[in-house]
């Protein structure tokens, strides 16, 4: 695609330039926002303004034309989220700095019309994602923000940069440890400083937390080097420990070179490798056994599907569960826009409001309709929407769409938190519909859930092993970037949803990648996505504790024609919180046998139980009374049941197990059984709770 360059100067914005001609993209042109005319730099949140005086000459050296705008606004909203959340308020400040920077870009679209791209250098900044994204998917503009770096480990990232060709000094210095005499070296030269001020105060070496700020003086794309002839040290701020000085560019010159261009850009750059070494070990076990292939399934006769409306309180929180359309004589969109209004309304008669809702399921009777209730589902939601997952379940008749909403009545707005992120990257796939990736509130986080996509095209590789291990990494890496919000969350369970009939030797793969792991420990930056956290600590648990249900739904059950997708929740039980506990076992109750998995911390838990009809008497153990009280406490809990007997069956059996007064969604498949287990053919339902 044609794409215009977000160019402060600085190293992150020229290799991200890099990496999307890497991937085959055009750039066309370059925009940039400076301070008032007679400022070296003012105290944006939003963009890099020290060595604003030299990027004319950045683009003058890529032979790109630059588009240049002043800095008028100021930055008025500070908040984590920008934009309305209620799509009927107004979407955005209009004196906010931001909005400078939509303005820029509408008068480049309207000099390249052909423009579908934008080129965004954002390495750890959700604060700068957030907004460009926001002003950049906005329908006069329908750019697709494109940020390579997004989620780089950042000494891996330092070493690449250093490695292919671009050429970088340090403009600015505003860290500890960093001081006047550093201005004017070369990005290289200072690497060994930079990660050594980081092992000793946990500094940024990409600069991430402002510690310095660089000009590029070559890249592989510059078609002329820069050649810094006169500067001026500004002193701004003296400190003992950690001053802040500039360099004044007075004078440059353009050197000229023998090779660029994209062929250069293919000679000394490199894509990270799709599986990171957890990923790869991931693949490598579920294909350390052979794999039933995946063939068309004959028809099933389904019975009827239109279950009952469930709705249940839970404290501060409100599921409402089988919202589903009501009317044959509907067209889907308007079937789905009566589902919202039905909706909006249960949520309003227990005080709650749309824009409370933290997670969504969405299951259709074919994924024929995905971009449609996309399309639909989009104008209901602004900014940093719910979590959401998107299935088609085996039905042959009844509804066509039916919705799960879980709200959450947070104690302060800044209580929920959200990871939305819109832009392609290496690091995990851009979210396909308007959801958000995921979503935190009053100690608990929903992820949507994840297909194997690859992250830079989104497309769906064909082999279905590599799906399950990639969709896998991308709900790891997730979890870990979420991990922020609280250092003590730990995946609870959840569901893996595969588009297949009942097979077992799926469901061992599913068990040993759930299982895998590194044979040694990794070094800082051993791949180029690698953060603080352990990739093998991902779970914060022992696999075996986490409740893990593998549901077969049948072939195009899954958005993009995809194999798996995989479902999970997580706690933020913060640092007062008891230790969290796992136990396992079967309880006899009522005719029925419920063998089950928990693990639990205070006061959510997550739980599978698998029901099967049985003779034997009734024998509850204080373990299973323990599970029984977790099941009747649950926010939420999904009936699996099968397709071809409907859910009477199931409903009765899950009786002996789950409180009336449960919010219960139903959902029929074409079987299910624990991850490395085969299915028990006697069973009649299963369920999942959170």
């Amino acid at each position: 695609m044609k794409v215009v360059g977000l160019l402060s100067g600085g190293k992150d914005s020229c290799f991200n330039l890099c990496h999307c001609v890497l991937q085959g993209h055009e750039i066309v042109a370059l925009a940039t926002l400076a301070p008032p005319e007679g400022k070296d730099e003012i105290d944006s949140y939003m963009y890099q303004t020290v060595g604003h005086d030299a990027v004319h000459v950045v683009a003058a050296a890529m032979g790109l034309p630059l588009y240049r705008a002043c800095i008028r606004g100021q930055p008025n909203n500070q908040g984590a989220i920008y934009g309305a959340r209620d799509p009927t308020s107004p979407a955005y400040d209009a004196h906010d700095e931001t909005e400078d920077l939509y303005h820029l870009l509408r008068e480049v679209k309207a000099h390249h019309p052909d423009l579908e791209g934008v080129s965004v250098g954002a390495i750890l900044s959700n604060y700068q994602r957030v907004r460009v994204e926001h002003v950049v998917l906005r329908p006069d503009l329908q750019l697709q923000p494109l940020a390579y770096l997004w989620q780089r480990n950042q000494t891996s990232l330092l070493h690449e940069m250093n490695a292919s060709g671009l050429d970088a000094i340090l403009i600015k210095v505003a860290g500890i440890g960093l001081g006047e005499r550093d201005l004017g070296k070369t990005l290289r030269a200072l690497t060994p400083k930079l990660e050594q001020l980081h092992q000793l105060y946990g500094a940024h070496v990409c600069g991430e937390g402002g510690e310095y700020e660089t000009l590029s003086l070559d890249s592989p794309l510059f078609q002329k080097r820069i050649s810094i002839d006169q500067t001026e040290v500004v002193m701004h701020h003296d400190a003992a420990f950690a001053s802040v000085s500039y360099l004044r560019l007075c004078q440059t010159s353009l050197v000229d070179k023998p090779n660029y261009g994209p062929k250069v850009v293919r000679a000394q750059l490199a894509a990270p490798p799709l599986l990171d070494p957890l990923g790869h070990a991931s693949l490598c076990a579920i294909e350390s056994a052979p794999l039933t292939p995946l063939n068309d399934i004959a028809p099933v006769t389904t019975a009827p599907w239109h279950p009952p409306l469930s709705v249940a309180a839970r404290g501060s929180w409100l599921t409402i569960a089988n919202l589903c359309d009501t009317a044959s004589s509907m067209s889907f969109d308007e079937s789905v826009r009566d589902i919202f209004a039905r909706l909006d309304s249960t949520l309003h008669a227990h005080g709650f409001e749309r824009t409370d809702i933290a997670h969504i399921n969405v299951y259709l009777s074919s994924q024929a309709h995905f971009a449609a209730i996309n399309a639909v589902y989009r104008t209901y939601f602004g900014a940093a929407p719910p979590s959401r997952a998107c299935i088609a379940l085996p039905v042959g008749h009844g509804a066509g769409v039916v919705f799960d909403a879980v709200a959450c009545r947070p104690a302060a707005q800044s209580e929920r938190r959200s990871l939305h992120v819109q832009s392609r990257s290496y690091w995990a796939p851009a979210n396909i519909g308007p959801y958000a990736q995921a979503v935190g509130a009053h100690g608990r986080i929903y992820m949507a859930g994840q297909i194997g996509m690859e992250p830079c095209t989104l497309d769906v590789p064909p082999s279905p092993s590599l799906q399950l291990a990639l969709a896998l990494q991308h709900q790891r890496r997730i979890a870990l970037a979420v991990r922020e919000w609280d250092p003590q969350g730990h995946i609870e369970g959840g569901v893996c949803w595969l588009a297949m009939q009942p097979d077992c030797s799926w469901s061992e793969a599913v068990a040993r990648a759930w299982h895998a792991g590194l044979e040694e420990s990794l070094s800082p930056y051993a791949h180029p996505h690698a953060q603080s956290i352990p990739d093998d600590a991902w779970l914060a648990a022992d696999p075996a504790h986490v409740p893990l249900l593998c549901v077969y739904l049948g072939r195009d059950a899954l958005p993009k024609h995809a194999t798996a997708e995989w479902q999970l929740t997580a706690s933020m039980p913060g640092e007062e919180a008891p230790p969290a506990e796992a136990w396992r076992g079967t309880l006899v109750r009522g005719g029925v046998a419920c063998t089950y998995r928990v693990h639990a911390q205070e006061p959510y838990s997550c739980g599978v139980a698998v029901l099967t009809p049985t003779e034997a008497p009734d024998s509850l153990d204080e373990q299973a009374h323990r599970m029984l009280a977790c099941a009747a406490r649950s926010v939420h809990t999904k009936l699996v049941y099968r397709a071809d007997q409907g859910p009477d069956a199931a409903l009765a059996h899950a009786a002996s197990v789950q409180c009336a007064d449960v919010a219960m969604s139903h959902i029929p498949a074409l079987g299910w059984s624990w991850a490395g287990e085969p299915m028990c053919l006697t069973s009649v339902g299963a369920l999942v709770w959170t």
